[in-house]
C-alpha cells in the first residue's frame, strides 16, 4: 500500500514539473514609472494564469519600442504614440491588445506664478522634453484654449529630473510640462503646484499606456497572451483596490520617496481599457505636429485587437474602449 502511494505521489510530481515546463516564457518591457506600476506586480499572478513571466524594465518609451521592434521581448508596455512612432517606420509585426494607464502628465508652476487660463500663460517660460508626447498634449490644449505658443517660450530639458526641478526651483524658469514623477516632485519640494490647466483638455484625453504584443507571438502562443492578459487586470484591480499596497509598490519599483508617489498617483489612472477614437486623435496630433511625416492615424483600426481583451473580460468592444 506504502508503495502504491509513494508511486502516485511521484506521478503527482511529475506531473507539475511537467505542467510547469509546458508553461510559455513571455518576455514583457515595461518603463519605471509610477503609473505602471500595474506592470511591476505581474509576476504575482503569472503562474496563477499559465505563463512565466520575464519582466524588463526599461526607462524610456523608446527603449521599449526598440526592444519590441527587435523582439529583444515579446510584449511593451509603452505609449499610444509609438503604434504612429512604429507605423511611420513600416514595422507592423504587433498588435496592440490593451491599455495599461491613462494620464500621469501635467504642467507644474513655481509657486510665485499664476495662470488661471491657458492665455496667462503667454510670457511665461516652460520647461519641456522637446518632441515628448507631454510636450505634444500641452501645445494642442493650449492652441485649442486660444494661446499663442508663440508667446510661450520653452527651455528643452530632454531627461527632465534633477536640472529641471533645480531651474524651476531657482525660478529661470516658470514651470514645466512633464510625466510624474517630476511634477510630484516639485509639489512635495515646496516650490511648485499642479495648474488647475489640464494639459488633457484635448480630443486624446491624455491617453497614455498601451500593451503591444508581437503579433507572431500571439499566433503561437495565444493561450501565453490571454494568460498575460488576465495578469494584466488582476493587477489593475488589485492595485486600484489598495492604494497603501499601490504606493509601497512604486516606491519599490521607482526609487522615488512615499511621499511623492503618493502626490503623483492621483494624476493618472491604472486603466487596461483600449481608447480608440483617443488614439486615432493622438496620430492625427503627432503628424499635425510634423512628428509623424504621414498620417498613421489608419493604423488604430488596424493594430487595435480587441479580441483578446473581450474574450478575457467577456465585455463587448464598445464597453472597451472601442468604437
Amino acid at each position: 500500500m506504502r508503495k502504491v502511494a509513494v508511486m502516485s505521489l511521484v506521478v503527482a510530481a511529475l506531473a507539475v514539473a511537467s505542467g510547469a515546463n509546458a508553461q510559455d516564457k513571455v518576455r514583457v518591457g515595461y518603463a519605471v514609472q509610477v503609473h505602471q506600476a500595474n506592470m511591476m506586480i505581474l509576476g504575482e499572478f503569472a503562474s496563477k494564469h499559465g505563463f512565466v513571466l520575464e519582466l524588463v524594465p526599461l526607462r524610456r518609451y523608446a527603449d521599449l519600442q526598440l526592444a519590441l521592434t527587435t523582439n529583444q521581448i515579446d510584449a511593451a508596455a509603452f505609449g499610444y504614440i509609438n503604434v504612429g512612432l512604429m507605423e511611420e517606420k513600416s514595422f507592423r509585426d504587433y498588435r496592440v491588445i490593451a491599455g495599461v494607464f491613462t494620464g500621469g502628465q501635467n504642467l507644474t508652476l513655481h509657486n510665485d506664478v499664476k495662470a488661471a487660463t491657458w492665455k496667462d500663460l503667454e510670457g511665461k517660460k516652460l520647461a519641456t522634453a522637446p518632441n515628448s508626447y507631454a510636450e505634444l498634449i500641452f501645445k494642442a490644449s493650449a492652441r485649442l484654449a486660444g494661446a499663442d505658443l508663440g508667446k510661450i517660450p520653452t527651455v528643452s530639458f530632454a531627461a527632465g529630473g534633477p536640472p529641471m526641478l533645480s531651474a524651476l526651483k531657482s525660478k529661470e524658469i516658470d514651470g514645466f510640462v512633464s510625466w510624474e514623477p517630476n511634477n510630484a516632485d516639485a509639489v512635495v519640494g515646496g516650490f511648485g503646484y499642479y495648474s488647475t490647466l489640464s494639459i488633457a483638455d484635448n480630443p486624446t484625453r491624455g491617453v497614455n499606456g498601451v500593451l503591444a504584443v508581437n503579433s507572431a507571438f500571439i499566433q503561437s502562443k495565444r493561450a501565453a497572451v490571454l494568460g498575460l492578459l488576465r495578469a494584466v487586470i488582476d493587477a489593475t484591480d488589485a492595485l486600484n483596490a489598495d492604494r497603501e499596497r499601490y504606493v509601497k509598490v512604486a516606491v519599490q519599483g521607482t526609487g522615488s520617496s512615499p511621499d511623492i508617489v503618493r502626490a503623483a498617483i492621483p494624476r493618472g489612472a491604472l486603466d487596461y481599457k483600449l481608447y480608440q477614437k483617443e488614439a486615432v486623435a493622438l496620430l492625427k496630433l503627432i503628424h499635425e505636429a510634423k512628428l509623424t511625416q504621414i498620417d498613421t492615424s489608419p493604423a488604430v483600426a488596424k493594430q487595435f485587437d480587441y479580441s483578446l481583451l473581450a474574450e478575457v473580460t467577456g465585455k463587448p468592444k464598445n464597453q472597451l474602449g472601442g468604437e
